[in-house]
């Protein structure tokens, strides 16, 4: 045991090993946490040049505090934010001066030529979505392509959302859903407002002027009454959203969704639309009818009163029974599949919404990248 006089030797060890451990570690993590502050604070288009290497990793460590839909089945959301891939897509959306709504795609080049198919309608349809487009491309090829026709576009695949594509179990579909969502929450975060459509969700007026009178809604989309995936949606709601035609605003209310959605973890990918729902039926959404331009639509809010949402009824955006007589009412199409495994070109062909050229693939690799190069792919 050591004597009164050993402790009195000690008592100078202990009060500089108390300065140094103040000195270098209080103040360093309020200095990262001031440096994390500022950051938040600042365009976070500009880098922090000033901050050494080390302090940039511990402020994007800092910021990983960002939760994913997925949590079990995606790299963490460290890792994902210092990715080259992620790093080329906010340079992509940085560069092009979107706006704060963006519309978002995802494609893989064997459906190429349905994004084509939309693409034209929103050309004749609804120009001006076009001009803050943004398409995610599954494949290098699929971005080949677009890019050389001035389209925005950039490369995630599905290796590098998801860890091991054995914890997926379903089809390559699944795998494709849980990546689709991952991005569409990452740019949320870094502040647009998505609105993100089906490939087969087509445009047949602007449907812009609907989200500009529900400004103060946080989330508007569409709905289904049949195949509705999950049944508690149904249930509850009578109806359940589709999110082959969603717009979901970035702001503080979103966030919160978001956060709860990776906070719960899931056993298998399922779908997109089954993983958004079940998180809105768990808030406790109840709606009311409000009529707007000679329409009934829903406006629900959560129990807690923190997410608003608007449905939009069938005869705006037609989902179970589109009238083929009647297209250019809807202000999208999105024709659910008469037969289940038919692809989405002859589901397409069935509804009279399939406009693009059979020798697309010829003439696609042969056109200039002007304004009018998708009428040499269409049959229109």
């Amino acid at each position: 045991m050591l004597s009164y006089k050993h402790l009195l030797k000690l008592l100078p060890i202990v009060f500089l090993l108390a300065f140094i451990y103040h000195h270098y570690f209080i103040s360093s993590s309020h200095s990262l946490y001031n440096d994390v502050s500022d950051s938040q604070n600042s365009d976070t288009s500009a880098a922090p040049q000033a901050v050494s290497r080390r302090r940039r990793l511990k402020i994007l460590e800092y910021h990983s505090q960002i939760l994913f839909p997925y949590p079990n089945l995606t790299f963490p959301a460290n890792r994902m934010l210092r990715s080259k891939w992620a790093t080329n897509l906010k340079s992509t959306v940085d560069t092009a001066n979107f706006n704060k709504q963006i519309t978002y795609l995802m494609v893989s080049f064997d459906y190429f030529s349905t994004l084509l198919n939309w693409l034209v309608h929103t050309k004749l349809h609804a120009p001006s979505l076009m001009r803050h487009l943004l398409v995610v491309c599954l494949d290098e090829e699929s971005h080949k392509v677009l890019s050389d026709k001035g389209i925005v576009s950039s490369v995630v695949t599905v290796d590098n959302i998801i860890k091991s594509l054995s914890d997926i179990e379903g089809t390559l579909f699944h795998a494709r859903v849980v990546v689709r969502l991952t991005v569409l929450r990452l740019l949320n975060y870094w502040g647009y407002d998505v609105l993100q459509m089906d490939i087969d969700a087509l445009l047949m007026n602007n449907i812009q002027s609907v989200f500009d009178h529900f400004n103060d809604v946080d989330i508007i989309t569409s709905t289904s009454m049949k195949n509705c995936i999950p049944k508690t949606a149904h249930r509850a709601w009578g109806f359940c959203m589709c999110i082959g035609a969603v717009l979901i605003r970035s702001n503080d209310n979103t966030e919160k969704m978001w956060q709860l959605m990776g906070h719960t973890p899931i056993a298998r990918a399922g779908s997109d639309q089954n993983r958004f729902n079940s998180i809105l039926v768990s808030m406790e959404i109840t709606w009311d009818s409000v009529q707007y331009d000679g329409h009934h639509y829903y406006k629900g809010t959560s129990s807690d009163h923190v997410i608003t949402t608007v449905a939009l009824p069938q005869d705006v955006v037609c989902r179970d029974d589109c009238d083929t007589t009647t297209l250019s009412s809807y202000y999208v199409c999105h024709p659910h599949s008469s037969h289940q495994g038919d692809k989405k070109e002859s589901n397409l062909l069935q509804h009279n919404l399939w406009i693009v050229s059979d020798e697309w693939n010829k003439t696609v690799n042969g056109v200039q990248a002007t304004m009018d190069w998708l009428s040499d792919v269409s049959d229109v």
